[in-house]
């Protein structure tokens, strides 16, 4: 990247009054060590502050995330010289602080590395996007879901394939919501099944098969779906011939569960992302067990079951077959809204259309997620994120990762 400048100025005066007035700002805006470092000298509460401001402008300028202002540290060197850690990383910025009288004065200079509001795992894979691609590249995936009463849950999810990179998405919702669903639908392509109950037929399974299914890369089964007793037929009966991989998601797994499905049957891999309660009902314990032994019901599930377990909540779980495991380190509270699960499920399917395995595809979309959600929440807050303000930012969140693995790639 070409270098930049970030320049501010703050009012030591200032300054001072607004931590005497709200002294939560100070664990707010300032790490311990700068705590330490400044307290009873007013001009290094201030020209910290005005070093923060200085990095979330050069952040600004190159059209990077903002972060937040305690993840900017100010540290003094042994000589006295003054350095910059982002995120608990040291940066590669230059930082000249200065003051006199009431002003503080912060000038950073340098480059900033394409950068994530969270560190990527180093376990973390994408498929690639060559330039000479076309839609058929990156899959297609067919999303299977709603009821009446449910039409947003399929909807996010399909949504949330086509933004995490499918090339194609087919969308399948039982006949009386087909048309309120259509019309929020450009780039999906909307297909109506046999419908019984506010909820599908048996009968839409043989419409799957026969008219929407072939050729689907990945698939996502739940989303929305309810309970009557023509769709629990019809999850069922399409779990026993699975025509691609696929991810199971909400009542889709409350129907598995009860029903006593045998994953290690199906036909082809499965992912299956419950919230603890939809995994306290898959292995029949109380969700407190579920929190209390996450990683080692995951693992063992997936060990047992042959699947992939994505068992979401602060720090989400990824288990595969074969032992393989990966524990999100990231906690985002806006992803706290119903909904948001809908997304991940259609993204983990979208790294499945493009190439990825479903462990690979799983951590991936993990942490695409995490860091779409850690975006709006700098920018709108941690609290009143919707499901659906999630879905244009999945884009730029995996931009965002992919130029940070292209940036390890040695040479």
């Amino acid at each position: 990247m070409r270098p930049g400048a970030g320049i501010d100025i703050a009012s030591v005066a200032r300054v001072g009054a607004l931590l005497e007035r709200r002294p939560e700002t100070l664990e707010r805006v300032y790490t311990d060590a700068e705590r330490r470092d400044c307290e009873g000298h007013p001009q290094r509460w201030a020209s910290r502050w005005a070093a923060k401001e200085a990095v979330r402008k050069l952040c600004g300028g190159a059209g990077m995330p903002l972060p937040a202002f305690r993840d900017i540290e100010v540290v003094i060197g042994a000589g006295g010289a003054p350095s910059l850690r982002i995120h608990g990383t040291a940066a590669d910025l230059s930082l000249s602080l200065s003051h006199e009288g009431d002003v503080a004065v912060a000038v950073v200079t340098g480059a900033l590395a394409p950068a994530t509001f969270a560190e990527v795992p180093p376990d973390l894979r994408l498929a690639d996007r060559p330039e000479d691609a076309h839609k058929g590249t990156f899959g297609t995936v067919v999303v299977v879901g709603g009821a009446v009463g449910y039409s947003g849950a399929p909807l996010m999810s399909a949504t949330a394939a086509a933004r995490g990179g499918a090339g194609r998405v087919r969308l399948c919702v039982p006949e009386p919501i087909y048309a309120a669903v259509a019309a929020q639908t450009l780039e999906v392509m909307t297909h109506p099944l046999p419908a019984a109950d506010g909820g599908l037929a048996p009968m839409a399974v043989t419409t799957l098969r026969a008219q929407h299914l072939a050729g689907a890369s990945a698939i996502v089964l739940g989303p929305g779906v309810g309970r009557a007793p023509g769709t629990e037929r019809a999850v069922i009966d399409l779990l026993g011939d699975l025509p691609a991989a696929t991810v199971v998601d909400a009542d889709g797994l409350n129907i598995a569960a009860a029903h006593g499905v045998d994953w290690r049957r199906c036909t082809q891999p499965v992912v299956l992302t419950p919230h603890p309660a939809e995994m306290g009902r898959l292995c029949a314990v109380p969700t407190a067990e579920v929190q209390a032994a996450r990683q080692e019901l995951a693992a063992g599930f997936a060990r047992e079951r042959g699947v992939v377990m994505v068992l979401k909540g602060a720090g989400t779980v990824v288990a595969a077959p074969d032992g393989r495991i990966h524990v999100s380190e990231l906690r985002v509270v806006a992803l706290a809204s119903a909904g948001s699960g809908d997304v991940l499920s259609g993204l983990i399917a979208a790294m499945i259309a493009q190439g990825l395995d479903p462990f690979d595809a799983a951590v991936a979309a993990v942490f695409i997620h995490a860091e779409a959600a850690l975006a709006l929440q700098a920018r709108v807050g941690r609290a009143g994120v919707l499901a659906r303000d999630l879905l244009d930012e999945l884009p730029a969140a995996q931009e965002r990762t992919r130029r940070v693995l292209e940036r390890r790639r040695p040479g």
